[in-house]
């Protein structure tokens, strides 16, 4: 049996860490939870980055008889996945302060347990082993979700996340038991050389199941109904984590079995994708429209931004995966410090999620403002800044694959959330006072702003400048 365990080393040490924290949490003083888990948790993050990168892994490396799948997606998407829950760790820190929690070691390691899923679904190459890590990942989400006491938006939250998130899961369930009796086989690198060449109706199910599910978990229209109020009544550096690591795995998981497995019927689902992706960007940037509470707002955003990955998703071609690999990595940045910016400003009775909450917010915190401005501009695909060639990738990807009504629609679709993106910065702006106290960042905050927003700068600049 092939088990190569050192392209599994970051996982391994993950899972250690965890176990570790697990028993320090029984002789460490609740007083210093807060502080010594944030920083202990950041440690093993950036641990467990360095021990990737050092197996950059250009070419597909398998481990555990090719269950798991390491190459350079996977050490990209990985790298992501550390990068958002470092910066999630980080924005924990003052927000638990904020919002008194009493399961604060729970709450850190927690986390890494959810990152620890999301790197075994990215590398997942076995449908048992890609459903166990989906699973991991979403079940400590539920908890973190609802694990502060009086949050009782939290807990609303995490049962609609649970419930709904079975339902997802049991699509997928059953679609991979349809493919397995297909293919009589459950890695996927066979699953694509087994399936039949004939269509059936026992393909077109297991497609519609597996292509559900994750279309679900990824927050596609008419599968979207989770995403806003999950988003809004999650504690804020758990929605920047769903909003970055949580979609990127997803996303890259659909990625890795939906195109191998049924690359043979293009055709038949080819035209329901174009169908979902478009209604997708159009219906998330309308209903995001008239939103006040800005992680709902964000939430809606990052319908429409499921779309426009979707899209990506269709073009099947070398260029299509460098923009989705491009759009994912920004996407993550522009979330993280999004939501970031909602948690550094969000008081008790959660003043500052709302838009008018931020008015004369440019004159009580000039950098807070100024941060906005990058992260808005950037979200809106606004040049000069990174989400502007984000989008122009997989717009230039749609038009070299003949997609070019999905091409034109990711336009409309930017168009139409200028106004939304825009309201936050203009209300910055604005000599009305509101209620809202700006106090001096905590330096994890205040870190995780500068770093992303450095982020959106620097990917804005070069590409200008490679062109």
């Amino acid at each position: 049996m092939e088990i190569n365990m050192v392209f599994v080393l970051p996982e391994i040490f993950l899972t250690v860490s965890v176990l570790l924290l697990m028993l320090m949490d029984i002789f460490t003083p609740d007083r210093n939870k807060n502080a010594v888990f944030m920083s202990l948790c950041a440690a093993v993050t950036v641990i467990a980055m360095l021990i990737l990168l050092k197996e950059p892994a250009f070419k597909p490396e398998f481990a555990f008889n090719k269950f798991f799948r390491l190459d350079f997606l996977a050490v990209v998407s990985k790298f992501l996945i550390l990068i958002s829950t470092l910066f999630t760790v980080f924005l924990s820190r003052k927000f638990i302060e904020k919002f008194e929690l009493k399961f604060k070691a729970e709450y850190y390691y927690t986390i890494l347990m959810a990152a620890l899923g999301g790197m075994l679904l990215v590398s997942a190459n076995e449908l048992a082993t890609l459903f166990v890590s989906l699973e991991v990942m979403s079940i400590s989400i539920y908890i973190v979700t609802a694990i502060f006491k009086n949050d009782y938006r939290g807990k609303e939250a995490a049962l609609k996340y649970f419930i709904l998130g079975s339902v997802g899961s049991g699509f997928l369930v059953f679609g991979f038991a349809i493919l397995y009796a297909l293919a009589g086989t459950t890695q996927i690198d066979t699953i694509k050389m087994n399936l039949a060449v004939n269509f059936s109706p026992a393909v077109l199910l297991a497609m519609a199941m597996v292509g559900a599910g994750f279309l679900f978990k990824v927050g596609i229209v008419p599968l979207h109904m989770w995403v806003p109020d999950v988003y809004e009544g999650a504690p804020t550096p758990v929605s920047s984590f769903m909003s970055s690591a949580v979609k990127l795995s997803a996303f890259i998981a659909f990625m890795r079995i939906f195109y191998p497995a049924f690359a043979k019927f293009l055709s038949s689902w080819e035209i329901p994708f174009e169908i979902f992706a478009a209604v997708t960007m159009v219906a998330g940037s309308l209903m995001a429209l008239n939103q006040k509470n800005l992680k709902r707002m964000l939430a809606y955003s990052s319908i429409a931004h499921s779309g426009i990955l979707l899209s990506a998703f269709l073009t099947a071609s070398v260029s299509g995966t460098f923009s989705i690999i491009f759009y994912l990595s920004v996407y993550v940045f522009m979330n993280i410090a999004a939501f970031a910016l909602i948690s550094t400003l969000t008081g008790k009775g959660y003043i500052g999620e709302n838009v008018e909450d931020w008015g004369g917010l440019f004159l009580k915190n000039p950098l807070l403002a100024t941060i906005g401005i990058v992260v808005f501009l950037s979200l809106a695909g606004i040049p000069p800044f990174a989400g502007f060639f984000a989008k122009f990738y997989v717009i230039l990807a749609l038009v070299r694959a003949d997609h070019t009504i999905l091409a034109l629609i990711v336009v409309l679709s930017s168009l139409i959330s200028l106004y939304f993106y825009l309201k936050p910065v203009v209300f910055s702006f604005m000599r009305e006072k509101s209620d809202l106290e700006v106090g001096m960042p905590s330096f994890e905050d205040l870190g995780v702003l500068i770093l992303s927003s450095a982020v959106l700068i620097i990917f804005g600049i070069l590409p200008s400048l490679l062109v």
